[in-house]
């Protein structure tokens, strides 16, 4: 029986015999003679509070060790002093230590494997691309710009590990390569999107609890949050090495703040939705509310501004239309089974691909004075729900939009099952083809509306990223950087941030 204290067996000689000799030091082993007393008095230390009871077989231990120790850096005619293993200066917990730095940096190997691979990948497809435009006759940058178009995202470019708690918001600047990441433990941290090795700012306690949404005001570097604390915090981001303290805070709920909007035709009002069961709208420039508008009956998870009207979803499993600026409800989408995670409306671009999906009336013409037609929500029960929204009716004698009293109700025109858990967030593409979710089945999933509006039976997706070890709380996609979406504005990310403190850069 062979003895299993050995390291090699006999198999392993001819191996070893081909490894380069440089991998050797004089000693004959792998490990110099500093090594070697290093890992030995390691070993010790591990076994010393073990054998507590053995004595005498820690001293054996030590003995047998000691005796290999020098009889292998006598045979390399070494000049080093022997003295006790014990007596070396080595941190605690040494052995430990050492193997879990192993353990880190084979997970790491695995990662960059897997990464490269995927960069591989990706390469290949881009060569096929170049070719077949090259075969393409009078090609020119229209297709160039049909490229970054249509664009979606197939490699991981980054994973940061900076965040010690799960990532609960992201956000891309509007203009400027800067990310904005926020955790559950309250910190901010900025990220400069061309050199990922460091942040360039945080701000450890931007607030006492959970971050919940993080929010761009439209063409300038002022930031919203929104926290757990009740809060919300304006950040002036023009000097993003520079950011200590917030320029505003607004107080008012009662409850947890889930999210906060800024819609880009007022970007001096402000949005907020809290548990507190109320719609609150703000004066950004002075921190005053304006509105308080209660329509749902429970926490309101997530909201959206298009004009004058708010849509919200709820834990209530309603989602709801309201016209802000007489705080009156115009229109309710029933039909999820769980809480509503959230919502968003659709542009006008989406509308191509959606029209020949529900009902048409002759009445559909009134939707482009609204500026909406449809909307997505998503929530627990695993469903993405794509709605048409109910026309409001004016009412002169009140002066302002009214719920129809024929049809108040959205139509649900098309129901995605496509992930195995909760649905946690939604981005619409800058294209209007593409919808975007994450879940908490750890996948982040693209949709073609295209294919919705022409497929039938089981709808799957255009394009799964998997990359996150837990669930996949928020993504942000990068906007373009002016009104236009040209090649010199398409801005090629999309960012996620996961409940195992893991933010992954796609490209």
């Amino acid at each position: 029986m062979s003895d299993p204290r050995r390291i090699y067996s006999e198999s392993n000689v001819p191996v070893l015999r081909t490894l380069p000799s440089g991998l050797f030091s004089q000693n004959g082993t792998i490990l110099s003679s500093r090594q070697l007393s290093e890992l030995n008095a390691s070993v010790l230390q591990y076994l010393h509070p073990i054998l507590t009871d053995l004595p005498e077989v820690y001293e054996a231990v030590e003995k047998a060790l000691e005796n290999y120790e020098r009889s292998v850096n006598l045979h390399s005619k070494s000049n080093k002093a022997y003295g006790d293993l014990m007596s070396i200066d080595i941190p605690d917990n040494y052995l430990q230590k050492k193997w879990s730095t192993v353990l880190r940096l084979q997970r790491n190997l695995l990662e960059l494997e897997t990464r490269n691979k995927a960069l591989e990948d990706r390469n290949q497809e881009l060569e096929q691309q170049v070719e077949m435009l090259r075969n393409t006759p009078q090609t020119n940058q229209s297709s160039v710009i049909s490229f970054k178009f249509n664009w979606i995202p197939s490699v991981l470019k980054t994973s940061l590990l900076f965040h010690t708690s799960p990532i609960t918001a992201v956000a891309i600047h509007p203009y400027n390569p800067y990310l904005v990441t926020a955790s559950q433990d309250g910190m901010m941290v900025f990220w400069n999107m061309l050199d990922f090795s460091e942040p360039v700012g945080l701000v450890k306690n931007a607030h006492s609890k959970s971050i919940n949404r993080l929010f761009f005001q439209p063409k300038s570097s002022l930031l919203a949050s929104c926290s757990s604390d009740q809060t919300i915090k304006i950040w002036d981001l023009s000097d993003i090495n520079n950011v200590t303290t917030p320029t505003k805070i607004l107080t008012g709920h009662e409850h947890i703040v889930s999210s906060v909007v800024i819609p880009s035709s007022n970007p001096n009002v402000i949005f907020s939705s809290s548990r507190d069961n109320t719609i609150k709208v703000w004066d950004l420039l002075t921190g005053w509310a304006l509105h308080s508008i209660s329509g749902h009956s429970d926490w309101v998870r997530a909201i959206d501004v298009v004009g004058d009207y708010v849509l919200s979803g709820s834990s209530d499993t309603s989602v709801r239309l309201t016209h802000w600026p007489s705080q009156t409800g115009v229109g309710l989408c029933l039909g999820h089974e769980q809480v509503v995670e959230d919502v968003k409306f659709l542009p006008d671009v989406c509308n191509q691909y959606l029209d020949n999906l529900g009902t048409s009336r002759s009445d559909d013409t009134e939707y482009e004075k609204l500026k909406f037609k449809y909307a997505i929500s998503c929530g627990r029960d695993k469903l993405i729900k794509i709605w048409k929204l109910p026309l409001p009716e004016f009412n002169a004698l009140k002066g302002h939009p009214v719920a129809n009293p024929m049809n108040p109700y959205g139509e649900c025109i098309k129901e995605i099952r496509g992930h195995k858990s909760w649905v946690r967030d939604l981005q619409v593409h800058y294209n209007g083809k593409y919808i975007i979710s994450c879940s908490d089945d750890q996948t982040i999933k693209f949709w073609d509306l295209e294919t919705l509006s022409t497929g039938h039976g089981v709808v799957e997706p255009v394009k799964v990223l998997q990359g996150h070890e837990s669930f996949v709380n928020c993504i942000s996609i990068a906007s373009p950087r002016g009104e236009e979406a040209t090649d010199d504005n398409l801005r090629c990310y999309l960012v996620s941030g996961g409940a195992d403190s893991r933010i992954n850069v796609w490209v």
